[in-house]
């Protein structure tokens, strides 16, 4: 009994000196446990504590953003239901050329506005042109003739050109992949739930047509305008360019941070041939043809929606609310396209192909039903389908290039097709 008890105690008094924890299993064998692995898996709980924090921060601010982006390029749709069009004493095809003007310009300053966020940097770059785009915003409220709507809207396409590219690029910087993808996938319902606020806010300010002698779509963008104006301040205070300047988080935690997110695509090295490459890509081909379809069926949905719902008959107030319910359908739908693609990560190219086919479902719907409420009604049906395959697209691209210098390249030239697709809204 007192031997035993004797080696019981050495064994543990040995165990303690060195390192090593032993507990004893129901089998009677012995498992040796090394104290680094508690501290890896500490580790780990502080990493998603870090994240968590630099989501509460960061998440909600950028959120805003996008969705003040979205809200500011697609409220040309609910101006021209509140009368822009006779006002200005406008033609369609004037109209037309005005609503798709913003994206020429879009696609023209993409890459050179990139190229100034990182010659300058993020905090300032991101607020300068949310400043921008906020005043060019206001100046649309006092146009007099298609000339000043055409070059507001050239100028707000060649704003807001670098600011989903620049946020997404702070986010690379302060999330690992695995992390970016689902923070993606929350951006991208802002980009559904600005079109639920966009046409209550132009019922609003319907009431107010003849306040002060201005018409209901005048106050539209005077009231979307000058908040995004405060925000464009806003963000120059909140925003960093490093995450060592922040208060909210300990010397330690930014340590651990730094080590955390260090990827690969830091070295990347991007010259002609790598362009060439990632051109001549065939996925890249692909993707864009694929974007570039989703990014006709997106835009249209959002811009055009209110109009089509006052097609139906509706009055233009109510068309200005049903305008709403479809485009919750469009947000619900894109959370769902990324939770599919993320669980079904070997049936993405399916998830997109139902995507295109529900879409087309629903257009196919919207010609050949004659009741205005079974109309409506497929207005449901397409930005199912097209929130669907949105976000299966999104994250599906950004994967399928193992050579990092072309996923770069590539992923770029995508997104860039897609914002395409509104340059073909007049046709």
């Amino acid at each position: 009994m007192l031997n035993s008890q004797t080696n019981e105690e050495i064994n543990i008094g040995f165990s303690h000196i060195a390192g090593l924890s032993i507990s004893k299993e129901s089998c009677g064998e012995l498992t040796l446990k090394k104290p680094f692995e508690s501290r890896l898996i500490d580790k780990k709980r502080e990493q998603k504590l870090i994240a968590r924090t630099i989501d509460r921060h960061i998440m909600p601010l950028f959120c805003v953003f996008y969705f003040i982006d979205f809200l500011d390029r697609t409220n040309i749709g609910n101006a021209s239901l509140g009368g822009i069009k006779n006002d200005l004493n406008l033609t369609s095809e004037q109209l037309s050329l005005a609503i798709s003007a913003f994206f020429i310009t879009y696609l023209i300053f993409e890459v050179p506005s990139n190229i100034a966020l990182k010659r300058t940097t993020a905090t300032f770059w991101l607020s300068f042109i949310m400043l921008v785009w906020g005043i060019v915003t206001l100046c649309m409220a006092f146009t007099k003739n298609f000339q000043s709507l055409l070059v507001c809207r050239l100028l707000l396409g060649a704003a807001e050109s670098g600011y989903v590219p620049g946020i997404l690029y702070v986010l690379s910087k302060l999330y690992r992949p695995d992390e970016f993808s689902k923070r993606v996938a929350v951006l991208l319902c802002m980009t559904a739930l600005s079109g639920v606020v966009s046409g209550p806010i132009a019922y609003g300010t319907s009431f107010l047509e003849g306040r002060k002698g201005l018409h209901g779509w005048q106050y539209l963008f005077i009231i979307e305008g000058v908040p995004t104006i405060c925000l464009g301040i806003i963000s120059y205070i909140f925003l960093f360019d490093n995450i060592e300047q922040v208060s909210w988080l300990t010397d330690d935690q930014k340590a651990i941070h730094k080590s955390h997110i260090q990827i690969p695509e830091a070295h990347i090295h991007v010259d002609v041939r790598t362009i060439i490459k990632a051109i001549l890509d065939w996925k890249t081909i692909m993707f864009s043809l694929c974007y570039f379809l989703c990014g006709i069926n997106l835009i249209s949905f959002q811009i055009f929606t209110p109009i089509i719902v006052n097609g139906f008959g509706f009055s233009v107030l109510n068309s200005q609310l049903l305008s709403a319910p479809p485009s919750v359908m469009l947000a619900a739908a894109t959370y769902l396209g990324g939770y599919l693609t993320d669980k079904h990560k070997n049936k993405r190219g399916i998830i997109i192909a139902i995507g295109f086919l529900v879409t087309a479902i629903g257009f196919m719907l919207l010609r050949i039903l004659e009741d205005r409420w079974a109309k409506y009604g497929s207005l449901f049906v397409i930005p199912f389908g097209v929130g669907v395959q949105f976000a299966a697209n999104v994250g599906w691209s950004a994967i399928n290039f193992p050579i990092l210098d072309i996923r770069a390249v590539a992923v770029a030239i995508i997104i860039m097709f897609g914002s395409g697709g509104g340059v073909l809204l007049p046709v």
